[in-house]
Parts: C-alpha cells; structure tokens; sequence
C-alpha cells in the first residue's frame, strides 16, 4: 500500500515536472521570438525631417481672423459671424520659439500654436481625455477632453495645432458649434 502511494505522488510529480519544463521552453521560446533582432536594422529608423524654426512675430490684438492667420503665419479655424477679439504672442517651448494665436469669442477659446510640436502649450490640464471614434473637426482628427460642462477638442495639422475650448457649454452645442467654424484663407 505504501507502494502505490509513493508511486501515486512520483507520478503526480513527474507531469508537474514536465509541464514546468514544457512551460519554460515556452517562455524561452516567446522571448527569443521577441528580442529577435532584425539584420537589417535601416527599415526600422524613419526620417523625420525637422521644420525650419519659426522666426518671433510682432504680438499684435486685433478683430480680423484672417489678419491674425497672416500674422501667425497659417491657417486658424474661426467662427464666422461672431464677435471676435483675437491676438498673437511668441512663447518658448523646448528651447525654440513658438508662435500662439488665441481667437476669444463669448464663451468660447480657440487657439493655434506653430510650430505643431509644441502643441502642449495648449493643453487645458483639468480636462480629462475621453475616447470618441472618429471624432474630427475641419476634416482633422480631434481628440475631445471635458470635465463637467467644460470641453476642449484637440487636433493639429502639419503646420500648426489647435484647440477649441467652451468653459461652460452643453455637448450638443458644443457639437453644433464646432460644426460652424471654418478655416481663414
């Protein structure tokens, strides 16, 4: 009887054994897979070229959006028919100069930065990323942030980033406002 028990746990061991065993080739197996080096290395490196660096611009505030485009340097998303104050600035990002325009309607904030990589200068840091397919604004892909009644739609083109933002706005006005605005020629 003692046998059979002895026998009963060796066996039990052995496909304990085996299946630890079969389980770290496996790990071997899909790591070696994954820090598998390509031998030509060149196909994985993209050339980025780099932007001419934006020279500073005369700060200016003035009512005319397609003046602010031209003084900014590319096109800005405005809302045609509306009110408008808008101005232009330089600001430092990483150690170059950027170029900032801030169209200010009545509860509504749009904004453009050049060049495009220093689109976290406008950022509005107590809104929350909320996923959306297919969200874009001016044919551009946006990305929305909000939190309470307080929305910001983020998107970027190859010159230039922008931001709409609503303090206090419903969503489908919201919605229905960034359905209205245009580019400046």
């Amino acid at each position: 009887m003692a046998e059979k028990t002895r026998n009963g746990k060796g066996a039990v061991g052995r496909i304990f054994l085996v299946l630890g065993v079969v389980l770290l080739m496996a790990i071997v197996y899909v790591s070696a897979i994954l820090l598998q080096i390509p031998e030509d290395e060149t196909d994985n490196y993209v050339v980025v070229e780099e932007p001419e660096p934006i020279t500073r611009m005369q700060p200016a505030t003035m009512n005319d959006a397609r003046a602010l485009a031209g003084l900014f340097g590319a096109t800005l998303p405005y809302l045609p028919g509306y009110a408008m104050r808008g101005q232009g600035d330089n600001a430092s990002y990483e150690g170059s100069v950027a170029r900032i325009a801030t169209l200010q309607y009545s509860g509504v904030t749009i904004s453009a930065v050049r060049p495009a990589s220093a689109a976290p200068l406008l950022l509005h840091e107590d809104l929350s990323v909320q996923l959306r397919n297919g969200l874009s604004v001016l044919n551009l892909p946006a990305m929305l942030a909000e939190k309470g009644n307080a929305r910001c739609v983020y998107f970027s083109g190859a010159d230039a980033a922008y931001s709409v933002y609503a303090q206090q706005a419903a969503e489908e006005d919201f919605f229905n406002m960034l359905g209205n605005l245009q580019w400046t020629e």
